[in-house]
C-alpha cells in the first residue's frame, strides 16, 4: 500500500487532497510544515507531495536531505508556472511538478505514474516461496496466495529489514502509525501468526513482544 506524505499548509487544499488520496485507496498523512516530520516518520512514505510556497529554506533542505537518506519520489505542487519557475524546482531535485490549480484526477495519475517508476519490479524467493513486489502478488509452490493489506505491509517491512532485526515497535508504527502504537499489539500478532502459515513458517524469527527478523540464510 503505497504511502504518501503531503507538505501543505492551506488547510482546505490539505483538507481536499487528503481525502482524495485516502478515496484512491492510497494513505495520505498531512502536514502543514516539514518540521512535523521526525526522521522516523519520514521512512515510512513512498512519496512526498511538498507544496513550494513553504519557507524556501524549510522545503530546500528538507527536498536535499531526503535525496541523502531516501528513495522516495518527490512532487513539488506550486502555483507558479513559468517554464522558468519549473526548471528551478526540477533542479532542486523533483521527480514531478504539479501546477496548482490541478485536477484530483491529474495528481493522482501523476502520483500513479510515478509509483510505477520507483516500485522495484524485481522477485525475492525464499525456497518455495516468491513475492513479486511489482503486482504485490505471494506465491508458494506457484500456487497464489493471498495476503491481507495488513499482511503485505508486514512482509514487506520485514523484507526491507531482512539484514538486521525489525523491532516490535517499529514493525506497528510502519503499518499502523505511532498513534496505534498501543493498540495493535494483538493486530500483529495475528498477522505474524497467519504469515507463518501462509509463507514461512520457519524462517520468521523471533524475541516474544520485542523484534522479529525474516532469517534468509537457511
Amino acid at each position: 500500500m503505497l504511502h504518501i506524505c503531503l507538505v501543505e499548509d492551506n488547510e482546505e487544499l490539505g483538507d481536499l487532497v487528503q481525502q482524495a488520496l485516502v478515496d484512491a485507496w492510497y494513505i495520505c498523512d498531512w502536514y502543514q510544515s516539514v518540521e512535523q516530520i521526525t526522521a522516523s516518520k519520514a521512512e515510512r512514505y513512498h512519496i512526498f507531495l511538498l507544496d513550494v510556497m513553504l519557507p524556501w529554506k524549510t522545503w530546500f533542505d528538507y527536498a536535499e536531505q531526503l535525496r541523502v537518506d531516501s528513495h522516495a519520489g518527490i512532487i513539488f505542487l506550486s502555483a507558479k508556472s513559468s517554464l522558468d519557475d519549473k526548471k528551478q524546482w526540477f533542479t532542486v531535485w523533483a521527480d514531478d511538478y504539479v501546477t496548482k490549480p490541478f485536477s484530483m484526477e491529474e495528481l493522482i495519475l501523476r502520483i500513479t505514474a510515478l509509483a510505477e517508476r520507483l516500485e522495484p519490479t524485481h522477485y525475492f524467493k525464499l525456497r518455495e516461496v516468491v513475492i513479486d513486489w511489482k503486482w504485490r502478488l505471494a506465491k508458494k509452490e506457484w500456487k497464489h496466495v493471498h495476503l491481507t493489506p495488513i499482511e503485505r505491509e508486514v512482509v514487506w517491512c520485514l523484507l526491507r529489514n531482512r539484514w538486521t532485526i525489525c523491532r516490535r515497535a517499529d514493525l506497528i508504527e510502519y503499518v499502523w502509525g505511532t498513534d496505534a502504537m498501543f493498540g495493535m499489539n494483538r493486530s500483529l500478532d495475528v498477522a505474524i501468526t497467519n504469515i507463518r502459515k501462509k509463507l514461512w513458517k520457519e524462517f520468521i524469527e523471533t524475541l516474544p513482544g520485542i523484534w522479529y527478523q525474516l532469517w534468509t540464510k537457511r
